[in-house]
């Protein structure tokens, strides 16, 4: 269940409880965050989709596109190429790089990014949103030492660590929407 007042979500019921959203707030600060205002929107609707249907998901913009080979293998970049031939049966994502390869979030419909976002991994970008992964499988040190009061899950601990190196919308399959920037979090909503 949802209240609005004048046309913006004020109150939600998640796990139970209502939960104050102050969404106006929130997004404020993802876009301040940002120096693309239309990525910020684009990326934040996109967030609403995905917690509205429960579907969870990573989205990361990266401070400096070259930092993605700190947080990713190669073989999860869209430069990469396929391997020759899987299995018979075994498709792999990265057989569908091509498709997305040199793609700027913006020219993307928002369903494309959804679908692509739902996938597991992160779905990460640079400030130009220039598209440069999917399904990323995040490579982290374990935060647990550094912050025990924020493990909650892989989802979590992926989005701390990526966000060292930019900002990061988790989308949790129960609906929640987190904001981390600095290793930190920002809020949820």
């Amino acid at each position: 269940m949802k209240i609005f007042a004048d046309g913006v979500q004020v109150f939600r019921f998640l796990d139970g409880r209502w939960r104050i959203t102050d969404a106006v707030e929130k997004y404020r600060l993802w876009n301040e965050s940002l120096s693309n205002s239309k990525l910020a929107e684009k990326l934040f609707v996109t967030a609403l989709n995905l917690a509205e249907d429960r579907r969870g998901g990573l989205l990361v913009v990266l401070d400096d596109a070259r930092a993605v080979s700190r947080l990713i293998s190669n073989s999860d970049l869209l430069t990469s190429t396929p391997t020759p031939q899987p299995a018979p049966g075994h498709a792999s994502k990265d057989q569908f790089h091509y498709l997305l390869r040199n793609k700027r979030v913006l020219n993307l419909p928002t369903t494309i990014l959804e679908t692509i976002a739902r996938i597991d991994g992160a779905l990460i970008l640079d400030n130009d949103s220039n598209l440069l992964a999917f399904g990323a499988i995040l490579h982290y040190p374990d935060l647990a030492d550094l912050h025990p009061e924020n493990i909650e899950g892989g989802r979590a601990s992926a989005a701390i660590a990526a966000s060292r190196f930019g900002r990061a919308l988790k989308i949790s399959e129960d609906g929640l929407i987190s904001f981390y920037q600095n290793g930190n979090p920002v809020w949820d909503m």
